[in-house]
């Protein structure tokens, strides 16, 4: 071993010390803190990285260990350590915040494979993988053929690969400390220009942001049978539900439904509604103000005994308790709470540049603004569809155009391989192998 030229025994060797080394900095030394690298550290870290691969390229004829760099037999041994850790990573739960690294919090397990993106051996596997890529791109952009028809069919494609993903692979890396993942809590007409992070630190922000208005648009509802008596729905943890659909003549009426035996007919549905208590009864009719309830008038028959029963049916709201119906001594019609179709948050933004946008925001569906992206997140569950808050998700990413160019960039030269593979096929000789390595 170690004796020229190196092979493959000598790259998984050097692998393996990078593990070994990787594991001991995590147990005498903690997990990488990538908060540590924050701008301007990350640009300076980048700068230094890029003049270590160019060094290493001018030195490689003097220093045996950075030409074989530029071999196969490093390259594929890097590759292999990095798959088994990313493999790993995988198939373990990770913990993460808006950084991907949990800063104040231990990992699950004892050494720390449960935080992968801050273990150490993963750390320096990727760090060789990356010195390797950047030596192989460098000794490509300064051979390039002269020739047309190669240079399109063989060396376009293979920077193109090899430059977007280094692009790719240190941006993300490195620009990691730089997002920021906020929640904004906003309120009808207040503007609000202060955000929370995971940690409960505050940051004002160089925008506002106030709510106009708070929507939510829910399915129709769901009905299933409980036990009164013990409040449990009737089949346990996966209970029979039955969703009320209207029929598609355009009128008021709806379809029939079946529930363990009873037949249901919905005679008529509110989806706003206040109770009208009278001496004897409790009915419902429309109301459209804050606090109003879904409502259903229904009508069930036992397939069994053939008994009858009809009345109202609820799910409640913050101000009016819920509603159910008794069809025997052991079971109830019930309605369920109404699930959330969408939610929207109809907002107003100001910021320092003096933009005012007025703009919806969905799940799914965030506002982009002078590089923030604007999420919707949550509402006040207790209040639900009369929520007069809205949570947002506020993410930013200074260096994710960067990223966004790398994997363009792999992209491109995939489609660029997969078109001109039939010219470029059987002009990989012997010599032109050689030309490839350092």
């Amino acid at each position: 071993m170690w004796k020229k030229p190196w092979k493959l025994k000598e790259g998984f060797v050097i692998g393996g010390g990078l593990v070994i080394i990787g594991l001991l900095l995590q147990l005498s030394v903690g997990p990488v803190v990538w908060s540590h690298f924050a701008y301007p550290v990350n640009v300076f870290v980048l700068i230094g990285f890029l003049l270590l691969v160019a060094m290493a390229y001018v030195l490689r004829n003097k220093v045996y260990a950075f030409r074989f760099l530029g071999t196969p037999w490093a390259s594929v041994p890097a590759l292999v350590y990095a798959v088994v850790l990313t493999t790993i990573m995988g198939l373990t739960k990770q913990l993460t915040d808006s950084t991907g690294v949990v800063a104040h919090h231990s990992a699950a397990d004892v050494i720390g494979i449960s935080r992968m993106l801050s273990f150490w051996p993963f750390v320096l596997v990727y760090v060789w993988m990356a010195f390797i890529l950047g030596l192989t791109t460098l000794h490509r952009l300064l051979h390039l053929h002269q020739g047309w028809k190669r240079l399109l069919t063989r060396d376009l494609p293979f920077v193109l690969n090899h430059l977007g993903l280094l692009i790719a692979l240190l941006t993300a890396t490195l620009g990691n400390a730089d997002m920021q993942r906020l929640q904004m809590t906003i309120a009808n007409d207040q503007p609000e220009w202060r955000a929370i992070d995971n940690e409960g630190v505050f940051h004002e922000l160089p925008l506002a942001i106030q709510l106009k208005k708070f929507q939510i648009d829910e399915y129709m509802p769901k009905l299933l049978l409980v036990n009164h008596q013990t409040g449990r729905p009737l089949g346990g943890g996966k209970p029979e539900m039955a969703q009320v659909e209207a029929t598609s003549d355009g009128a008021k009426t709806y379809k029939p439904l079946s529930l363990n035996g009873w037949r249901i007919k919905v005679e008529q549905f509110m989806d706003k509604a206040q109770p009208v208590m009278t001496d004897d009864t409790t009915y419902y009719e429309p109301w459209e103000q804050v606090g109003a309830t879904s409502a259903l008038l229904v009508k069930a028959v036992s397939d069994q005994t053939g008994i009858e029963r009809s009345g109202w049916l609820t799910c409640g709201s913050y101000m009016f308790p819920f509603q159910m119906l008794a069809l025997n001594d052991s079971i109830s019609l019930v309605m369920a709470d109404r699930e959330p179709q969408r939610f929207i948050s109809r907002v107003e933004i100001f910021t320092k540049s003096k933009k005012h946008v007025e703009t919806n925001i969905l799940v799914n569906k965030p506002y982009s603004i002078n590089g923030w992206k604007i999420y919707q997140l949550n509402y006040d569950t207790r209040m639900g569809r009369w929520s007069n808050i809205s949570i947002l998700e506020l993410v930013r990413d200074p260096w994710l155009p960067f990223v966004y160019t790398g994997i363009i960039m792999l992209l491109v030269g995939a489609l660029f391989m997969f078109i001109l593979r039939d010219e470029g096929r059987g002009m990989k000789d012997e010599r032109l192998i050689k030309e490839e390595t350092l």
